[in-house]
């Protein structure tokens, strides 16, 4: 453990890094004693573990993306319901992410140095090593360019030549990290021993890094929809190489149970903090329920059928004794509170026991899943039925759900009957329903596809007359960015300006270059 730190602090040159970090596995409690150099399966599991319970804890995903993409909303205090973020928040999001992503840099380091690769290598093939920490950079720089927009990629995790990292343009990023993901993807394809050990998502396993490589592309490609002609061309090029093909594909943090550090990041929250500060919004309620929504004028596309992910979703103890209310996003404080206490016994309340699944400690964190690729594939064939009818199958089985054929046969039903502008809004919020704990993805597509419709806008009615007013403005539709880091106004202030000046200001109005049309 202390070998381990003191190679994150010689780390600590480099700009966008954090100033702590939390507890690790077990497994990697153990100083590495045998070496001058920190294993890299050490390093590994340490990075996977912890881009999977920081990004997915009630601070980055509970007050800012979960919140964004209006899966729920704050019971208590709503500041960041109505987009006033803690900049101190933000700030410690965009270093951090930085600071767990070196260690895949330091991996790639190892397996490249000519006096530590042959050592390295007998935990894996140094090309399966470099590949697969490419990839979980990759993932990470897609989210933090999705999050703030131009960021630094090329001349990252690179402090001795570069001490103040230029921020690579979105246009020249997508492609670049989409070229990449390739990269590794074919080195992967010649590999022949994968992760001895330090694995956490795959076990080591080269097919299954490969599908998430692809998958990855895939996603990456159906992100630049907006702005790039011959997206589907190259998206089913990447299907045809081979994406995700089962729920056994997934790339995820699976926690243990109770007890740092291998507990969840909500349940950590939630149960050990104490806080009670999160229910499902009113808007997705309606969604899930199947009902339409007459203060914004939403006409739900699955009207009259309530989704039985509903149920698992609130958990048994809610939705059994009829706490089956969300809470209208975007109310002030007062307004909020007023609506909690007078629907005290309705109210969903996520902290009843037994604990709904999201409230487990062994509920786990998503980075790419198989239902997500199913709805992709869906899109990228002109919204085909097989590939949509494969999401929602797969999003049961990922929830623990068995195939409720009533729902499916109805929704299909409703799905041949529609026009093409009407299947893409069923196999988008479909997306967006199983999309549930992972706000990052859920809030990017809905950036770049307007949908669902039930999503409340700043001017539109919430619930019964009360109007969502935001804290700062950020056009006529939902948060399109956050801030950058503060810090780099002062640590990189040339290419953070730069930065800002590229995408059109430093602002919660500014759209992103892929959310664009």
């Amino acid at each position: 453990m202390n070998s381990i730190k003191k190679l994150f602090l010689a780390l600590l040159a480099l700009p966008v890094l954090i100033t702590g970090c939390d507890k690790e596995f077990e497994e990697i409690n153990t100083s590495p004693n045998s070496t001058t150099s920190v294993p890299t399966p050490y390093i590994m599991s340490y990075a996977q573990r912890e881009l999977g319970y920081y990004l997915f804890d009630v601070w980055r995903s509970g007050r800012q993306s979960n919140l964004a993409c209006q899966h729920w909303a704050q019971r208590n205090y709503t500041s960041e319901d109505r987009y006033l973020f803690r900049q101190e928040v933000t700030d410690g999001f965009f270093r951090n992410t930085y600071f767990i992503t070196q260690s895949f840099q330091d991996i790639i380091n190892l397996n490249t140095n000519d006096k530590s690769k042959a050592d390295m290598s007998a935990y894996g093939d140094n090309a399966v090593q470099i590949a697969t920490a490419k990839l979980m950079q990759i993932w990470a720089v897609q989210l933090l360019a999705e999050t703030f927009g131009d960021v630094p990629y090329t001349e990252a995790w690179k402090s001795n030549e570069f001490v103040q990292p230029r921020y690579d343009k979105q246009s020249d990023l997508f492609p670049k990290l989409l070229a990449d993901a390739k990269t590794a993807v074919d080195a992967l394809k010649t590999a022949n021993k994968g992760w001895v050990q330090g694995d956490v998502i795959f076990g080591g396993d080269i097919n299954k890094w490969i599908k998430f490589g692809n998958s990855i592309r895939l996603r990456l490609v159906i992100r630049m929809s907006n702005v790039k002609t011959d997206w589907q061309t190259a998206a089913k090029a990447i299907i045809a190489e081979g994406v995700m093909t089962s729920n056994a594909d997934i790339a995820r943090i699976k926690f243990t149970g109770a007890g740092a550090p291998n507990e969840a990041p909500i349940y950590n929250g939630f149960i050990v903090g104490k806080r009670n500060d999160f229910t499902l919004t009113k808007q997705f309620v309606g969604l899930l329920r199947g009902l339409n929504d007459t203060d914004k004028g939403f006409t739900n596309p699955f009207a009259g059928l309530e989704d039985p992910r509903f149920s698992v979703y609130i958990g048994d103890a809610n939705y059994s004794t009829g706490r089956i209310v969300g809470v209208p996003y975007g109310m002030s404080d007062a307004q909020t509170g007023a609506f909690v206490a007078a629907n005290s016994s309705t109210v969903i309340n996520l902290t009843r026991t037994p604990y709904p699944l999201i409230m487990q400690p062994n509920f786990w964190s998503v980075f790419l899943d198989y239902a997500t690729v199913c709805f992709m594939k869906s899109e990228a064939y002109d919204w085909d039925r097989t590939y949509f009818e494969q999401g929602i199958r797969a999003s049961f089985e990922q929830w623990g759900i068995p195939a409720n054929e009533a729902y499916i046969t109805s929704v299909i039903t409703r799905f041949n009957a529609a026009t093409t502008e009407g299947k893409k809004e069923m196999v988008l919020t479909q997306k967006y329903i199983h999309l549930f704990q992972q706000g990052f993805e859920a809030w990017a597509e809905y950036r770049r596809t307007l949908y669902p419709k039930s999503l409340v806008k700043p001017g539109e009615v919430t619930n019964s007359g009360v109007t969502f007013v935001t804290a700062n403005p950020t056009g006529t539709d939902i948060v399109p960015r956050l801030k950058y880091d503060s810090n780099e106004y002062t640590l990189n202030k040339t290419n953070v300006e730069a930065a800002a000046t590229s995408i059109g200001g430093d602002l919660y109005t500014t759209k992103l270059w892929w959310a664009k049309k």
